[in-house]
């Protein structure tokens, strides 16, 4: 069957912030949709198109219920104070707050919220507090990871394709077919950005562990754990300097084979198999660096996931690795 690319949702939707009205459009577009009517004239195509819309109307839904969700939040003077503790780090001496700001935030389904939130900023100079340094930030957005103007599981959603598709101009079809409209520039944006992000959170784990003040966790506790490492060959892109090439405008780039080094952390039940769950997550991390990076990598993790609790570890080795 033919895959056409989704058109729907070329807009986005502003939050109703009401339940009931959301709901009731939510019925009245299905209710439609699920009349059975010319049924002989029906096939394949009929049902993929009654399919995609009602996917679609779905996705609206749940935008507008997430909507709703963190408009409630927004105005929990709870939730308010929470922000402001959670991101001293964030903040200078200083820093102060300097009334509020509207910020939209994009939900699945193409649903765009606006927020109004309390807003910080930095002093430039401490006898006139007049003088901001024009840099400020929404400690609720910061404290929920949604600064970018996006929640988290668009985010991380966009991460994803972002990572797994051919292109980006692909990842940007596929999400549009999820109900996340966004520029494929955005979306590498994004993608990149998501991966700096875990890398410096993998690094901070490194560094607290070589401190000694890294948190010991409990989720191997009493479990069967089985750690697998792997090689294999990456083929890396490495631009080169210099002028770029007159006619391609570009500096080109060097294909270099490189070895990645990866490891796989998981728990198995007593009959042996694999355990995937929200409160037991496989992990999966690796590096292009050398086995002394990647035993440091698996240290923190093991570490912080509470290896010393487990009922039994098993070391498994898969064939071809070195």
């Amino acid at each position: 069957m033919r895959r056409e690319t989704p058109t729907f949702m070329e807009k986005n939707i502003y939050a109703t912030l009401d339940l009931t009205l959301s709901l009731s459009d939510f019925q009245a577009k299905v209710t439609k949709l699920l009349e059975l009517t010319n049924v002989k004239e029906w096939d394949g195509r009929v049902v993929q198109e009654r399919e995609q819309k009602i996917r679609e109307a779905a996705l609206v839904l749940a935008g507008q219920c997430i909507a709703l969700f963190l408009y409630n939040l927004s105005q929990s003077q709870e939730a308010l104070d929470t922000a402001m503790t959670q991101t001293q780090l964030w903040r200078q001496p200083t820093t102060q707050k300097h009334g509020y700001r509207t910020r939209q935030i994009l939900t699945i389904g193409n649903v765009l919220v606006t927020l109004k939130l309390p807003y910080v900023v930095s002093i430039k100079d401490k006898k006139d507090k007049n003088k901001f340094s024009g840099s400020g930030f929404c400690p609720f957005l910061i404290w929920l990871g949604m600064s970018e103007g996006l929640t988290p599981l668009v985010w991380s959603t966009v991460a994803q394709y972002g990572a797994i598709a051919s292109s980006f101009e692909a990842a940007c079809t596929i999400l549009t077919g999820w109900g996340i409209k966004l520029s494929f520039k955005r979306i590498e944006r994004l993608t990149y950005k998501f991966g700096q992000i875990g890398i410096n959170l993998r690094q901070s784990k490194i560094l607290n562990r070589q401190q000694g003040i890294l948190p010991e966790g409990n989720v191997l506790k009493d479990q069967r754990v089985v750690i697998t490492v792997d090689g294999g060959r990456s083929r890396i892109r490495i631009n080169k300097k210099g002028r770029k090439n007159s006619q391609t405008k570009r500096h080109g780039f060097i294909g270099q084979w490189i070895e990645p080094k990866l490891f796989t952390i998981y728990v198995v039940d007593e009959q042996g198999k694999k355990v995937n769950n929200s409160e037991i997550p496989i992990t999966n991390d690796g590096t292009y660096d050398g086995y002394k990076a990647l035993l440091e990598i698996l240290e923190a993790h093991l570490v912080s996931l509470g290896i010393s609790l487990t009922f039994h570890g098993m070391w498994k080795r898969k064939s071809g690795s070195r």
